[in-house]
């Protein structure tokens, strides 16, 4: 039995003209991390990251997702891990 393995890029499987594309194009996402990557934790739990939970809600704000509807929609959708940058 041979096995083929393929190297795919979500940039390769992300449309040109998708909308989240035009998004992230207007949005000044290096000031928005600069300030949300000050802010002090309360916890001592690292977690993902100020910067991919600001993305979070931003990407629930926009295809009006609950927290369980963005977990599936993360595991299913290639636009929405291109938005997150995975």
């Amino acid at each position: 039995m041979k096995t083929q393995i393929s190297m795919v890029s979500t940039e390769n499987l992300m449309p040109k003209n998708h909308a989240y594309r035009h998004f992230k194009n207007m949005m000044d996402f290096d000031k928005i991390t600069a300030v949300v990557s000050n802010m002090k934790k309360e916890t001592g739990r690292l977690g993902f990251g100020k910067e991919t939970l600001l993305l979070c809600l931003m990407l629930q704000f926009l295809e009006d997702l609950s927290d369980r509807e963005l977990e599936r929609f993360l595991r299913e959708n290639v636009t929405g891990k291109w938005f997150l940058g995975a």
